[in-house]
């Protein structure tokens, strides 16, 4: 197809060549704070100040200076010349979201923060830490532990105009050095309750546990601290913080306070240990640029936000309430059914009924009772006479019965079918589905007539489903084996099946309501005897996301504008997003770990995670609420199929020509518009969906196996039985990542050969099991646990993802040091929102939005250009060069023209704009970048670059 027009001088390059042009901005980029964090770590433990004693604290608001001289100085914020300070934030869990109190310690100084509201000076706790002086200039670089909760703590960062402050998380430098990925976790867990009960055996048993056990930790400040100092720490008083009351503080004040402080003191020496290791596994300028960067997101919120979580929570109490009531009536309803035991659902449930107890009867010496003597009922028996299972359903609370779509009777009371078969539940197998054996006999028959009719070209329609594929579940007949199920052991005329589950069929089923079940109720695989139960599944279905987030949305901490305190003048704070009184703005800063797994991916619990907005998901509009102040709009782009395009230039590498291999031509040449790009390919071989193609197919460059597209088949088909999803997984892979030479004498490892992805798996499997595996671009290294010398064979699905996924976040952190140089060059007034793996966003004022966009386009180009040619290219097919489009929104969402329509947003989101390359060199006068006349240089909103 052709491409656009893009003809155009980009700017000057800072080198000889590309490789170094990425050098010189990463070290342009990460000044000064790269240097600050190199001396600061050299400190040798002993040469900071000693730690004041617990009496020593002062319960004075505001900062107070612990000098080495035993001095006790009260200060607006930590001194200037304190340009490196090791930060803990403190915040009272139940209370509020503000900080309560906060330790900074330096190579000079303690310092430590008490909140007015701890003080009593203040009666309410909306108060947040200053960090910098009135007019300070001079950088600060703050050090913690999972440093964005601190972050989201001080007052600086609250500020639509950002101050030079960076931070650097040693969780995230612990992770991209030492730590698991997650099926060492598990292994890892055991093998340290072992070593602390010395189970000999156990360790004896699993000493490959103990290479990478021996290398690695958890990612808790307690397991890193053992790890890299061995510093056993007492975490007790954290319950204070977390279950207790701003009294409880005030009464423990000294002694909190020291907790706070010995965090700080061991956050410094692990930060001595993590910082060198990082700097040896991630050695470019570039790396720790972008990961500063990854640390600065500010999300815009206005008032649709406290809007959206009431609507949200209104709607989701009447469908929840709705269902609920309608359950209760179903409840009540199996009550009435006089033979309960008839009924192929009912007869499930534990019908056992407790009497009626009375009092003991009193009597007189005649025999006849005594006065008050008679036989009562015993007044607080729970619902006698009724059966077992409705006596579980009593809430004592509500003083009635609760039952929901996710009771483990519900799908009883609903009469659920699976394939039109009732359901029954076995403690084994989980969820199971019952057919008559005269049916499954039947059934058998039938597929033997299919297969005799299809041999003579006579095909007929079958009636019956086929169980020819399913495995028949057998149960212990003895009632003596603890595996024993009376219903299923008695029940000579039923044969049962697992209903299918997501992982395979070693899993069970254990809710067949849950949203991984959304699509057989949608096709009706999965259906109910009552119209109600479809409606209740759908209400289900509807209120999943919710469900899964709620906790996660109103938790968010939201800093108003003017709703806080300003520490230095006692009044309200403002944070210059307000236009005018009408408009309530506030901003989120997003807990993001910059590297929170070990492929040095972005973890964040909230925003990283949203789902886009869907028409039948209430709350889904979540990421919409994110919404630009007066005079400012979001620039930012997706990557075009980044880790495809890494992929298949890996693959390309070994013949130097891009589309040098058929994968590579493939992902160059390939349109979805004609179905000739991969996800098409593999959806037509599979016989399913684009989409569900693209995961099938991510999963497999990502190193998965057979097993697991096998899994994926069946769930994306729940008519496909497991042989026929076997042999289509065998055929695509065979077709794809070919056949396997195991013979290692050759090549000193497995090696593929045959299909179109060969070229690429064997590169990428080289890489990962190299001594030293390094991505190809920046020369990141491996974390220590999944090195060879430690795993052997082991875990190579995640080595392999490692490699790909880990390349990908080079490539994020290339484009943000080449968005961070072009608009400290060219004073772009932008500041960096949000990035979710592929995806960037930045607040751009009105008048730079097409500046910014311009800035983007030259970065995706100097980044791929640099990945070609560290790859031993050095040309750039135009196809790729640039994004297919540059997003400029007034709200966050994953494309401009999505109306966000959901149950909870009936309102359609105006759309934003796209523009693609040829259209932003018309609006940039050919690709200048070249500032508005008519706006002053020193007129920035957002960032100083001065």
């Amino acid at each position: 197809e052709p491409v656009d027009e893009s003809d155009f001088e980009p700017p000057e390059m800072l080198g000889e060549n590309i490789d170094e042009h990425f050098y010189r901005m990463g070290q342009i980029t990460a000044e000064p704070y790269l240097p600050m964090a190199k001396q600061f770590a050299a400190i040798e433990t002993d040469q900071f100040p000693p730690m004041p004693d617990p009496g020593r604290w002062l319960k004075q608001s505001g900062w107070t200076r612990y000098g080495r001289d035993g001095s006790a100085q009260r200060m607006a914020a930590p001194d200037i010349a304190d340009q490196v300070l090791v930060f803990d934030v403190e915040i009272v869990v139940k209370d509020s979201p503000y900080p309560t109190l906060a330790v900074a310690l330096s190579a000079n100084a303690w310092y430590l923060w008490v909140s007015p509201y701890l003080t009593e000076e203040s009666s309410h706790p909306r108060h947040l830490i200053p960090l910098m002086h009135p007019g300070q200039r001079q950088p600060r670089l703050i050090i913690g532990h999972n440093v964005g909760f601190d972050r989201g703590r001080i007052q600086e960062e609250r500020a639509l105009k950002r101050m030079p402050m960076a931070f650097v998380d040693t969780m995230s430098l612990h992770v991209s050095s030492g730590g698991l990925c997650n099926q060492q976790r598990l292994y890892w867990m055991r093998y340290s309750r072992a070593k602390k009960e010395d189970d000999k055996e156990y360790l004896q048993l699993n000493a490959d546990t103990g290479k990478f056990f021996d290398v690695s930790s958890l990612n808790s400040l307690r397991e890193v601290a053992q790890h890299y100092c061995k510093i056993t720490m007492d975490k007790s008083q954290r319950d204070v913080f977390v279950d207790g009351c701003i009294q409880d503080v005030r009464d423990d004040f000294a002694n909190l306070t020291t907790y706070c402080a010995r965090d700080v003191h061991t956050t410094q020496q692990v930060y001595s240990k993590v910082f060198p290791a990082f700097l040896q596994k991630c050695p470019h300028p570039v790396s720790f640029s972008g990961i500063l960067t990854m640390l600065e997101g500010y999300l815009p919120v206005d008032r649709s936000w406290p809007e959206y979580v009431e609507r949200s929570e209104k709607l989701f109490n009447e469908l929840s309430s709705s269902v609920s009531v309608r359950m209760r009536e179903l409840a009540d309803e199996a009550l009435k059914v006089k033979s309960p035991m008839d009924d192929p659902w009912l007869k499930n449930l534990d019908w056992t009924a407790v009497p009626q107890k009375y009092t003991k009867p009193k009597y007189k010496t005649d025999g006849s009772y005594a006065k008050g003597g008679e036989p009562r009922p015993v007044a607080k028996q729970l619902l006698p006479g009724y059966p077992k299972w409705y006596r579980d359903l009593w809430d004592s609370k509500l003083k009635r019965i609760h039952v929901t779509v996710r009771s483990r009777v519900a799908p009883y009371l609903l009469k659920l079918k699976w394939l039109g078969y009732p359901l029954y539940h076995s403690t084994s197998h989980g969820w199971t589905f019952r057919v008559s054996r005269d049916i499954y006999l039947e059934s058998l028959d039938q597929d033997a007539s299919a297969a005799d009719d299809r041999s003579t070209d006579t095909g007929k329609n079958q009636t019956l489903p086929s169980f020819k594929n399913m495995v028949v579940l057998r149960f212990p007949l003895d009632p003596d084996d603890p595996h024993y199920e009376n219903i299923p052991a008695t029940d000579a005329e039923g044969v049962y099946f697992k209903i299918p589950h997501a992982d395979g069929p070693d899993a069970n089923c254990g809710n067949p309501l849950s949203k991984g079940y959304q699509s057989a109720i949608e096709d009706g695989t999965l259906s109910s005897t009552y119209e109600m139960a479809k409606q209740a599944m759908d209400m289900n279905a509807m209120c999943s996301y919710w469900i899964s987030a709620r906790e996660r949305v109103k938790s968010q901490f939201v800093v108003w504008d003017n709703d806080a305190v300003d520490a230095r003048t006692n009044t309200p704070l403002s944070l210059g997003l307000s236009k005018n009184e009408d408009q309530r703005t506030g901003v989120i800063l997003p807990m993001v770990v910059p590297m929170g797994t070990i492929t040095r991916r972005g973890v964040e619990s909230t925003w990283m995670t949203a789902s886009n907005a869907k028409k039948n998901r209430l709350g889904s509009e979540l990421k919409s609420m994110i919404r630009c102040p007066k005079g400012f709009q979001f620039v930012g782009a997706d990557v075009d199929s980044e880790e495809l395009w890494i992929s298949a230039l890996i693959g390309d590498s070994q013949f130097r020509m891009h589309g040098g291999t058929a994968f590579g031509w493939m992902t160059l040449q390939g349109t979805k518009a004609a179905g000739t790009d991969l996800h098409s390919n593999s959806a037509r071989i599979l016989g399913i969906g684009r989409g569900n193609a693209k995961i099938f197919n991510y999963g497999r460059i990502y190193g998965a196996g057979v097993k697991y597209a096998i899994s994926l088949l069946m769930r994306f088909n729940p008519d496909m039985t497991e042989a026929d999803a076997k042999e289509k997984a065998e055929q695509l892979y065979k077709s794809t990542k070919g056949q396997n030479m195991r013979d290692k004498r050759l090549f000193g490892r497995n090696f593929w050969y045959g299909g179109s992805e060969s070229y690429m798996f064997n590169q990428l499997e080289g890489i990962a099991t190299a001594d030293d595996p390094r991505t190809p671009v920046l020369g990141c290294g491996i974390t220590d646990a999944l090195k060879k010398n430690v795993t052997g064979d082991r875990f190579m699905t995640s080595r392999v993802n490692w490699v790909v996924q880990s390349s990908g976040v080079d490539y994020l952190h290339m484009l943000l040091v080449s968005m961070n140089y072009l608009a400290r060059k060219y004073r772009i007034d932008m500041r960096f929102i949000i990035t979710v793996h592929d995806e960037v966003r930045y607040m751009v004022a009105d008048h730079d939005v097409h500046r910014a966009a311009l800035a983007m386009q030259v970065s995706n180009l100097w980044v791929r250009s640099l990945f070609s040619y560290r790859m031993g290219m050095e040309d750039l097919p135009q196809s790729v060069a640039f994004f297919s489009a540059i997003d400029v929104d007034h709200v966050l969402r994953k494309e401009v023209d999505m109306d966000c329509i959901t149950p909870t947003n009936k309102i359609p989101i105006p759309p934003g704009t796209s523009y693609g390359i040829s259209e932003t060199l018309k609006l940039t006068n050919g690709g200048r970048f070249d500032p508005p006349a008519d706006i002053p240089d020193s007129e920035f909103a957002l960032v100083d670059h001065s």
